[in-house]
């Protein structure tokens, strides 16, 4: 392999500049991106063109791609490449494509086996992480009803709750778990990963299993969703799951809607038994108007962008010139999707 050919395509989900016409990459990315080496051969399709039928000039060796892959659902994001407009790009001189979303569930039907599928884990876990804090806090510093009472010109002391000495319970010690967890420490709040064997990882107190799940539950002051959906973790915060949450328990979920069991989310809002719940990721998305989530008290809904941040698209670039240098020196890929477990 002389020329190195390399597509970026699409518009990561949540990419805070202009993308009017379907590309994002400033001069200075594509400059970062030509630079890992003078074999590099850089196209930058508009995915409005790439939907409309353009294919890229040279089969591209690597790509960076935002697409909605098999799931048409995902078709109404801004600046997407579709599934089916994909598919004349993924050829046999494919090495490595890179997704521009940490979730890959909608590539795995698509992708051939001989193609390294890497996802963007990482990129979005600072902001992600940051997110997931400033959610408990709002919750336990009782930040709306403070506004609510302002409103009302009511001068009223409120039993507001300090972290220290809260425990978190985290399902899923992955990038965005980690670092949630590393948030965490600072504010004295002793951390439970979960996953799906127990093994130590960094930043966490303790570790365990996913059969150990309902026994560390009924310690979580917050729980946090931060796992891939898998076939394992669709539906696996259920109502035994929330019967299993003690009384008073924030939930957070920034991960996939369809791990968590909907409706016995809404039957334990409704019944009052958490405190409040910060949800980013549905079961439908968007949101339908008529769910009852929208009007739930202490419940606030985000259109899955809790990974907003300005620094987004450096963050991809960074992640794919990486696997870039490594495409070409023979070395392993970063982030590396197991297609046997789906992440």
């Amino acid at each position: 392999m002389d020329d190195v050919n390399v597509l970026v395509a699409g518009v990561p989900y949540g990419y805070q500049g202009d993308y009017a016409d379907g590309t994002w990459l400033t001069a200075a990315m594509a400059d970062r991106i030509r630079a890992v080496s003078p074999r590099i051969r850089l196209e930058h399709l508009s995915a409005h063109s790439m939907n409309g039928g353009q294919q890229p000039s040279r089969a591209p060796h690597a790509m960076l791609v935002e697409t909605s892959g098999t799931d048409r659902s995902w078709d109404s994001l801004p600046a997407i490449v579709f599934g089916p407009a994909l598919v004349p790009a993924i050829t046999p001189q494919l090495r490595l494509l890179q997704s521009a979303s940490a979730g890959v569930e909608q590539l795995l039907g698509m992708v051939p086996v001989g193609v390294t599928l890497c996802n963007a884990s990482g990129v979005h876990s600072a902001a992600i992480a940051e997110t997931v804090l400033a959610s408990i806090l709002v919750d336990a510093k009782m930040l709306y009803q403070r506004r609510r009472d302002q409103a009302e010109r009511a001068w009223r002391q409120l039993p507001c709750r300090e972290l220290r000495g809260s425990v978190m319970v985290v399902l899923g010690t992955g990038r965005i778990g980690t670092a949630t967890a590393r948030l965490a420490r600072p504010f004295g709040m002793t951390t439970i990963g979960v996953r799906r064997q127990a093994a130590s990882a960094p930043e966490f107190d303790q570790v365990v299993g996913t059969a150990e799940l309902l026994d560390v539950l009924p310690k979580a002051d917050y729980l946090v969703i931060a796992c891939p959906l898998t076939p394992e973790t669709r539906g696996l915060i259920d109502a035994g799951a929330f019967a299993a949450l003690k009384d008073g328990a924030f939930l957070a979920n920034v991960a996939r809607g369809a791990i968590v069991d909907e409706k016995a989310l809404i039957e334990t809002l409704r019944g009052g038994r958490l405190s409040g719940a910060f949800l980013d990721s549905h079961v439908d998305e968007p949101l339908q108007p008529d769910n009852p989530l929208w009007d739930m008290r202490g419940v606030d809904i985000s259109p899955h962008d809790s990974h907003s941040s300005q620094l987004l698209g450096d963050n991809h670039v960074d992640l794919f010139c990486d696997n870039l240098r490594r495409l070409i020196d023979g070395r392993d890929f970063v982030n590396v999707i197991d297609r046997s477990r789906g992440y």
